[in-house]
């Protein structure tokens, strides 16, 4: 079976509630995720990590897939291998330090990724072929364990006071790891010991996080440079009274997608070489902008299998450069400084790129679209949009439709090379679909970005709120076959907890200025029961009350005093 990357981050969002749309189980261990894709190296040793399996449920407990990540926790390729005896690694390909990457059953918690780094030093592999065993519930716990430790020490230095519910499970996650310790000998306590510090370990995560981003909120005051948006498709398919009733109760901010090939109710935008359609998304934004609400553009190019036209993967990579030129310009004049922005690239660091583009050709591109961009429009925005925050497809030595053949970087390793380049782009876009990862994880990730000194939306953010009576009776949606992947099987009241942590978490960082919903209703989302809205008739679902609940709440604060972000 060929699972494509974006598949297998819509298949994940939907574990817990079924099969894939194509039948087979998900995550059930298919082979581009588990054959070996390196011969061992006899160089050097085996680190072996070990699992003790104290779940009381029926599982699966671990996936039989893992990755490997550096000190930067950037994802990249080795022979990691994970099966139940354990997570087994011996070449690193040219690396010194590691950290473990696995997806493992917290129960109490969820079916989530962790990493495991040696309490933040990062793995060796033994020398001289020697093998060295670890024991995984011990790593994961201790891992996350120091982690909270160094989080509650850099928060605790900007003023911050840790609530009794944050200093209640650090300190007994602390504590279990203790007697986890000195029970090292036994490997069955040692581990049943670490379980209990890592479910408490990651309560403790996600409640430190949310306790210091409230506190940050409440302090800093309301935001003037934070925009909440959604995609606009919706527009066109619902009353438009009634669209601009519950869009307008939540969002600023819109998207108009302009991908060549769009199955949705869009249509395509070029379905030929030059036949450009822009009627339909013209009055989509003519009638935006009446109702107040700032417009940004997608998609200028997408490389991706589902939707590159024939016409461009015949093109030599010069044709391909004066295309894209025209392209540009003629979008990005076409509505002069009317856009916010243009997302000018999308998913192009090494996984979308069916015109098969080296790095370096990639990087010439990009530049070239930014350069054309801001001459035609130097006030608008210039996006470059990220998916795969934790850059799993490069195990996977995959592009979206197909192996890929050159050396694959992570979306902050392609933002780094980007900007070392003098990359003229203004704003990046990270996507968050839920990435079978903690909150914590979701904004450490984020925070990385920071160091950049860019602006950054969350350009594409959603999780589905599990089975409804009409998806599970038309079949679009099964039951759980598999442990939950956070606090409980999804359902409409924990979409909305997800979301309502997550947007909190953005909006008290100041570096993060929007967050973008994909997408508004259930019968047209990404992720299967997705929306904000049951159907085209308008029904308000529990998360789409709590969005509204959230920004009353923000906006009775006082205003900050920082002005709002421009650019050159």
């Amino acid at each position: 079976m060929h699972i494509t990357r974006r598949k297998f981050l819509k298949d994940s969002a939907l574990l817990g509630i079924g099969t894939a749309v194509a039948g087979a189980p998900l995550m059930s261990a298919p082979s581009i995720l588990t054959r070996p894709r390196v011969s061992p190296s006899t160089g050097v040793g085996e680190a072996v990590f070990v699992p003790v399996f104290s779940q009381r449920g029926q599982g699966p407990n671990l996936l039989e897939w893992a990755y490997a990540s550096d000190e930067r926790w950037d994802a990249f390729h080795s022979n990691i291998s994970a099966d139940h005896n354990g997570v087994r690694i011996s070449d690193l390909e040219g690396r010194r330090k590691f950290g473990i990457n696995v997806r493992w059953n917290v129960e109490g918690f969820g079916f989530t990724f962790l990493t495991a780094d040696n309490e933040g030093a990062m793995y060796d592999l033994p020398p001289g072929g020697k093998p060295v065993s670890y024991n995984l519930n011990f790593e994961l716990a201790a891992s996350r364990v120091a982690r909270n430790k160094t989080r509650m020490r850099s928060f605790e230095a900007t003023g911050y006071t840790p609530s009794r519910e944050v200093r209640s499970l650090t300190a007994l996650s602390e504590e279990y790891l203790a007697d986890a310790r000195k029970a090292a000998r036994d490997a069955d306590r040692c581990a049943a010991l670490s379980d209990h510090s890592l479910l408490h370990a990651l309560c403790g995560s996600e409640a430190l996080e949310l306790d210091k981003g409230r506190q940050d909120i409440q302090r800093r005051g309301r935001r003037g440079d934070f925009y909440l948006g959604c995609n606009a498709r919706a527009a066109i398919q619902m009353e438009e009274d009634l669209f601009f009733l519950r869009f307008k109760e939540l969002f600023d901010y819109a998207t108009i997608t302009y991908v060549w090939k769009d199955p949705s109710a869009m249509g395509d935008f070029e379905p030929s070489l030059g036949d450009t359609r822009y009627d339909l998304r013209d009055l989509m934004f003519d009638r935006l902008r009446h109702h107040g609400i700032t417009v940004a553009g997608r998609c200028v190019t997408w490389f991706h299998t589902w939707v590159t036209p024939d016409f461009l993967r015949r093109m030599d990579y010069d044709a391909l450069k004066k295309y894209v030129e025209n392209h540009t310009r003629e979008l990005v004049k076409h509505y002069g400084e009317g856009m916010f922005g243009w997302e000018l690239i999308n998913e192009f660091h090494d996984w979308a790129n069916e015109v098969q583009l080296d790095p370096e050709q990639i990087i010439e591109l990009t530049r070239l679209m930014c350069d054309v961009a801001k001459d035609a429009a130097p006030s608008v925005h210039r996006i470059v949009n990220h998916c795969c925050p934790y850059a799993e497809y490069v195990q996977l030595k995959q592009w979206s439709g197909q192996p890929a053949r050159y050396r694959q970087r992570t979306p902050w390793q392609f933002t780094k090379e980007l900007i070392e380049a003098g990359v003229d782009f203004t704003l990046i876009g990270q996507q968050m679909y839920f990435p079978y990862r903690d909150l914590q994880d979701c904004i450490v990730y984020v925070e990385r970005f920071e160091q950049f000194h860019k602006l950054l939306h969350i350009s594409e953010i959603g999780v589905s709120s599990g089975p409804s009576n009409d998806s599970v009776m038309s079949g679009k949606v099964r039951f759980p076959r598999e442990p939950y992947p956070w606090h409980r099987p999804w359902d409409e009241e924990l979409q909305a907890d997800w979301t309502e942590a997550m947007y909190t978490l953005a909006y008290s960082k100041p570096f993060i200025t929007g967050c973008v919903w994909h997408d508004f209703v259930d019968t047209d989302a990404y992720l299967d029961n997705g929306g904000l809205l049951r159907s085209f008739k308008g029904e308000p679902k529990p998360v789409y009350d709590r969005l509204a609940a959230l920004e009353r709440q923000w906006n009775i604060l006082p205003r900050a005093s920082a002005t709002e972000h421009t650019h050159d």
